[in-house]
């Protein structure tokens, strides 16, 4: 009776299954496409089944993923005898394939259980989970596929070479463990194959080096090019109003004004009972290149129109300059008895009044439209023409809201999200879906969204923490704790498509400066978030608290994950979004123990991650305070013997240490700013500079040849600290000090290295006992070396100069 029954549930499974050849499909080919398919038990080893000429009049067709004993579209047979079911089954498709449309290497992704070999025309292009050699219609797979890996792609790359122009049939036996096999299933996807690698070879805030993985330690840990500086910290008393910081930071969104990437506002949920949300406004200052905070508030919502917050969890940056906040928790109260439970909903905040937004009916109202439910988060496309969200609890939903108007949340439609197959094992059954509406015009209606959605048949992912659209590729990701995953999808209006297991679920190699180690990807995916060049950035408040970040190319079968950081004991990460230009991230450190110890901020001061806190990181080229880059200049770079020389320091980022080099000078070294150095003896000589901070030492810099020092051309020993002629180096312009306590008269000219007149005249600009004359040489060409002669009566002094840019 078992058997007939199995037998019945597969027949009426069927449905439309037919027989007939399918019309070749167009290249390339999608998941859950239509497949011709035999399931008879027959031996087609000897038939020509796999090429484009073979008959097969007899095969039925229907949509992947076909098989049996799991949740597939089409149901096949497996024999008469459920002790004894086939080994073999056989699909085809024909493809029109261009070969100009083709890459050098096709990728085929195969969801297999549990074992396969597949053919382009005939021929034999891999085999995946089956023994190597001969093998017939009765070999069992390698191994037997179990668990998530039952709906799990496999990748492999066959040559453009292996296909003709035209129409192409593409083959696959499928081989089952054994003939007790409770399940078998099969799909596969056709497409060129994608470029993989990321480029890093710009200064861009994705670019690093994995961390070690660890546990949690007394500090945070971050990349080592990376820096932070700490912004905002629980028990901080606001700046505007009363009161301190609650704690239990989450959501930190960056906010810029007038799209700056350094001044603007960042908004910090509050996870507690009651909530808050706190308004920072900040700048970066491009000096010391750290972000000074200007002003804190804290966003009232207790008032008789919102009435009350509570767990203000994550949220969302809105394109149109607002922040959403998101309450997880749905209390059951009207407080106001205006017809809506007071808690559960998402509420819009202007930064700049540090106010919950009015939506025209002249008193602040919380977004009803989008529904009552254990919220996480909202995200909004550009156009603000669609927001996609999550249910952390209740009914575990990802649901979508088409505004009324673009850019307004408080009126539209919204959709729950049903997956056709449903999952298993955590995994997607198919990869398709659709939006089913959830009535929402009523305040009745609106109360009570999350419950109705449920019953309309919502699929649960079991915790639902945040939701993002892709930069790269608009497909709509999210997160599922429960199921410690990543999943995403191609929003196509009513239905979706490309439903896929992002990450999760399974262990990374993650290389780190000391090597290459499996690192698992553990549990709580929280928030997300995406850089400009389609990098997924993942905070988890599970497993190890770590952040890890994703690249484009990823996929979990050829992964390309890095991890970033990792949280200070006792905490999680929170937030996290980045400023327009991606220069800098901001995120929180929620709930950190409070005996966690010092550590260095970008500002190289020692900051102490032992209660919430948000903090600012970048690449440390492009925050706090930086190496010296080491730079010097000397009074005069031609003098006599015994004379002096004195340098300054131009060095930049604020040096506080000096290592100087002086060949031939007394001293031979210094550790002064400006030191004046006396050169005794005739020759050429080199200066070095390296100069220190606290973030690090300079390059050391050496101007060779710098110091010329010599004997005094024909000068006068009795005008000898009578005469100061300076710059030297100089851009053009001279000055010429006098002491002519006489007033005879002065004689100043300019000869080049070859002795001939220049034809420059000085102007005397002040007169006494010491004169003042200046000298325009901007003429001069850089470089250009050339000699100043001055007599006073009947005395002379000659001076070489040189020329710069």
């Amino acid at each position: 009776m078992k058997k007939q029954l199995l037998c019945l549930s597969a027949f009426l499974a069927l449905g439309a299954v037919q027989a007939q050849t399918l019309s070749p499909a167009a290249y390339p080919l999608q998941k859950d496409s239509n497949w011709n398919f035999l399931d008879n038990g027959s031996d087609q080893g000897t038939t020509d089944w796999k090429l484009v000429s073979g008959t097969n009049t007899n095969w039925l067709s229907g949509q992947a993923p076909l098989g049996y004993g799991d949740q597939v579209k089409t149901v096949i047979s497996f024999g008469p005898d459920s002790a004894n079911k086939y080994i073999t089954y056989y699909f085809f498709r024909d493809m029109n394939i261009d070969l100009a449309d083709l890459s050098d290497q096709v990728e085929f992704r195969i969801k297999r259980d549990d074992g396969a070999v597949v053919y382009v025309n005939g021929v034999e292009v891999f085999r995946d989970n089956m023994p190597a050699g001969a093998i017939n219609y009765l070999t069992t797979s390698a191994t037997i596929v179990d668990a998530a890996d039952e709906n799990r792609y496999f990748t492999h790359f066959v040559p453009k070479t292996a296909f003709v122009q035209g129409v192409n049939r593409i083959s696959v036996e499928m081989h089952n463990r054994d003939g007790q096999s409770s399940d078998i299933r099969f799909d596969m996807t056709i497409n060129n194959a994608q470029t993989l690698g990321y480029d890093c070879s710009d200064d861009h805030i994705s670019c690093f080096t994995s961390i070690q993985p660890t546990g949690q330690t007394p500090q945070m840990i971050i990349a080592p090019e990376h820096r932070f500086q700490l912004l905002f910290k629980q028990g901080d008393a606001y700046m505007t109003g009363t009161g301190t910081v609650a704690g239990n930071h989450d959501f930190t969104g960056y906010i810029p004004i007038s799209g700056s990437s350094t001044n603007g506002y960042l908004s910090v949920n509050h996870e507690n009972g009651p909530g808050g949300v706190s308004i920072v406004d900040m700048h970066f200052d491009e000096t010391s290149k750290l972000w000074d905070v200007d002003n804190t508030r804290l966003v009232d919502m207790y008032n008789t129109d919102v009435v009350t917050t509570n767990r203000n969890c994550s949220g969302g940056v809105m394109p149109w300059g607002t922040v959403v906040t998101a309450e997880e928790n749905t209390t059951a109260g009207d407080a106001n008895s205006d017809g809506y439970q007071d808690l559960g909903w998402l509420v819009e905040i202007d930064p700049v009044t540090a106010q919950v937004k009015e939506h025209g009916n002249g008193k602040q109202e919380k977004l009803w439209a989008m529904g009552r439910m254990n919220h996480e988060n909202v995200c909004v496309d550009q156009t603000g023409s669609v927001a996609y969200y999550g249910e952390d609890g209740g009914t575990h939903c990802v649901y979508k809201f088409v505004p009324t108007t673009p850019g307004n949340l408080y009126s539209g439609n919204v959709y729950v999200l049903k997956l056709d197959l449903g999952l298993q094992n955590d995994e997607p059954n198919c990869s398709t879906g659709q939006w089913i509406q959830v009535p929402n015009t009523t305040p009745a209606d609106r109360n009570n969204l999350a419950s109705v959605a449920g019953t309309l048949g919502g699929t649960n992912f079991n915790g639902v923490e945040d939701c993002e659209i892709g930069t790269l590729d608009g497909k709509v990701y999210f997160t599922s704790k429960g199921k410690n995953r990543i999943y995403r999808f191609k929003d196509d209006g009513t239905t979706v498509s490309q439903f896929e297991t992002y990450a999760g679920g399974m262990s990374y190699p993650i290389t780190t400066a000391n090597g290459t180690v499996t690192e698992p990807w553990a549990d709580g995916n929280d928030n997300l978030t995406f850089d400009d060049k389609g990098n997924l950035w993942v905070c988890q408040d599970g497993g190890l608290n770590y952040i890890w970040v994703i690249r484009p190319d990823h996929r979990q079968d050829m992964p390309d994950i890095k991890l970033f950081a990792s949280m200070p004991a006792g905490s999680e990460p929170t937030g996290l979004t980045f400023s327009p230009d991606y220069k800098f991230g901001f995120f929180s450190v929620q709930h950190p123990d409070a005996t966690n110890t010092p550590q260095l901020d970008a500002n190289f001061q020692n900051v102490t991650l032992n209660a919430s806190a948000s903090v600012v990181f970048a690449l440390g080229t492009q925050i706090g305070l930086q190496a010296p880059v080491a730079d010097f200049v000397a009074d005069q770079v031609a003098v006599d013997e015994g004379q002096t020389v004195t340098f300054t320091d131009l060095s930049s980022n604020n040096p506080n240490g000096w290592s100087w080099t002086f060949e031939g000078g007394t001293p031979s070294t210094s550790t002064d700013e400006h030191p004046t150095i006396t050169y005794p003896t005739a020759g050429t000589y080199n200066v070095t500079l390296t100069a220190t901070n606290a973030a690090g030492n300079s390059q050391t810099i050496e101007k060779t040849d710098y110091i010329v020092v010599e004997q005094a051309m024909g000068v006068d020993d009795q005008l000898k600290g009578k005469l100061n002629v300076y710059p030297n180096p100089t851009q053009g312009k001279l000055t010429i000090d006098i002491a002519n306590d006489n007033n005879e008269k002065v004689d100043i000219k300019v000869f080049d290295i070859l002795g001939r007149d220049m034809n420059h005249t000085a102007e005397n600009t002040e007169s006494g006992a010491i004169q003042k004359w200046q000298l325009n040489i901007l003429d001069a060409t850089d470089g250009q070396v050339f000699f100043v002669r001055v007599t006073v009566g009947n005395k002379s002094a000659s001076y070489k100069i040189i020329k710069t840019n």
